[in-house]
């Protein structure tokens, strides 16, 4: 297997830049890669250049998250997107405002519960990126308060922990919505994580076009159920590693290493999308 369609660079809370994914995923024999930063496109120009330079096909595309008026969340991956749409891109500043806003008070609940944290540390994880939990939690395993960046996940910043902050929640319509109109494909990220199965009916009415199959996180069952759900609602089967980095907080979700079948790229960009978009 030589594709990756779910990957994180500096634009968002991945560790290496744009260019370096590129690198490496070549150096690995991929042929191609989907950059889907999360509420951000500020890599894909990047990622396309160096992409043109290795001979490998970077698909462009973001990670957004939508929120069900029940309050789970769930990611929607925009894959072909136009990243330099500008409905878009103006949406995607918004996001980001709130992302920042959420990362500040995330701190400062942390650091009167007494944990040593300097927000200036965590601003700094996120250079011109798009700031999120990941970058909190690099500074506390960097500041000594954690060991590692899964610790801070799994006991304080997690879902469900003592210092989660959600953020604003946007319906899984709008985010489709919002992804078809800049010409991308939208398709449900890893809901073996997130769990909304009960709501896909709805979300291909909405105008899903496909779920992640191949995850990091699914096991072989998921792998085969959502394989199964896919070719029975008629939505592509994709797939990635959703790699960050070496030492990002996932641990274990290396670059290629998940078997992503090559014809996924080619399903992908057969898809039709609108009139003005071909």
């Amino acid at each position: 297997m030589s594709v990756d369609l779910h990957v994180h660079s500096t634009a968002s809370d991945g560790v290496l830049t744009p260019e370096a994914l590129v690198d490496d995923a070549a150096r690995l024999g991929l042929r191609a890669i989907a950059l889907a930063d999360h509420d951000s496109v500020e890599g894909v120009a990047a990622a396309l250049e160096a992409g043109g330079k290795q001979g490998l096909l970077v698909v462009p595309a973001v990670e957004l998250t939508a929120t069900a008026e029940d309050g789970r969340d769930m990611h929607i991956l925009g894959y072909r997107i136009d990243h330099r749409d500008r409905r878009l891109l103006d949406r995607l500043v918004q996001l980001r405002e709130w992302r920042r806003k959420r990362a500040l008070s995330m701190i400062q609940a942390l650091r009167e519960g007494g944990y040593h944290l300097d927000p200036e540390a965590v601003m700094r994880l996120a250079g011109e990126g798009s700031v999120g939990r990941a970058h909190i939690a690099r500074a506390l395993e960097e500041s000594g308060e954690v060991s590692s960046a899964g610790e801070a996940f799994r006991e304080l910043i997690g879902h469900g922990r003592p210092f989660y902050i959600a953020k604003p929640g946007t319906l899984p319509e709008d985010i489709i919505s919002l992804v078809r109109s800049a010409c991308g494909i939208p398709v449900l990220a890893h809901p073996g994580i997130s769990r909304v199965d009960d709501l896909l009916g709805r979300l291909a009415a909405a105008g899903l076009q496909g779920i992640e199959v191949w995850h990091s996180e699914h096991s072989a069952a998921d792998t085969k159920r959502y394989a199964e759900i896919a070719r029975r609602r008629g939505l592509v089967a994709t797939g990635g590693s959703d790699f960050h980095g070496p030492r990002a907080s996932g641990g274990g979700k290396q670059l290629g290493a998940v078997d992503v079948p090559d014809s996924v790229v080619t399903e992908l960009y057969e898809l039709e999308r609108g009139p003005a978009c071909r």
